[in-house]
């Protein structure tokens, strides 16, 4: 049996924090916002200790109950300060991101820290994509060529082109590149009713740099 610690990066928000999304953005508080990641060290480390076997960290926008905007980012300083317990992504939402940028940064990520990086690549929900002013509708075709473009820029040893409907590339070779021996293919996904709000995943259940499974 394998066991998973959720880290939300959580704000500790005062009473009268508006309760609707998104939060006004004045109402942060810096300090707070300092605590709410020294806390986030504090408990990954306690639940090494305890022998957990990954942490999860995810991406979520506008609000102060996950404060997490980057799993990229809560991936890289959480492998900084703990030794041993893999880090498991939910995230990047693909549609919303660049997907060579994603590419590259995992790639960094599961070069530095060998072995501990989980990735699961998510199409997100409605609120991301209104986050960025994109299209519900478009969702899943961004998320199916933008996976299949981050693969590809995993495993492909030449120099590509990347003419999409909606990503364009004159050219694309990642510089570092994962381990690929530890790269698998995505599993296909389950149909939505509603497919604006149905993540998807090539991660710790599917695809990941480090192909270690959930």
């Amino acid at each position: 049996m394998k066991v998973s610690y959720f880290e939300t990066g959580r704000y500790v928000s005062p009473p009268d924090l508006p309760r609707e999304w998104p939060v006004p953005a004045g109402s942060y508080n810096p300090e707070t916002g300092a605590e709410a990641y020294r806390g986030m060290v504090e408990r990954v480390r306690f639940v090494e200790e305890l022998g957990f076997d990954w942490v999860s960290v995810s991406e979520h926008h506008y609000s102060p109950r996950i404060l997490t905007p980057s799993p990229i980012v809560s991936a890289a300083y959480l492998a900084a300060r703990v030794d041993k317990i893999k880090i498991a992504m939910l995230g990047p939402i693909v549609p919303v991101s660049n997907p060579i940028r994603i590419a590259e940064e995992v790639a960094m990520l599961d070069t530095m820290a060998p072995g501990r990086i989980v990735v699961g690549l998510l199409r997100g929900t409605t609120n991301e994509y209104l986050s960025y002013d994109l299209n519900p509708k478009e969702s899943r075709e961004r998320t199916d060529e933008g996976m299949e473009l981050i693969l590809k820029a995993w495993t492909e040893p030449q120099p590509f082109g990347w003419q999409g409907r909606y990503f364009q590339y004159r050219t694309v070779s990642v510089w570092p590149r994962p381990h690929l021996s530890r790269t698998r293919r995505p599993m296909p996904s389950a149909p939505a009713r509603k497919p604006a709000n149905l993540p998807r995943a090539i991660g710790s259940a599917s695809a990941s740099p480090t192909g270690h499974s959930s």
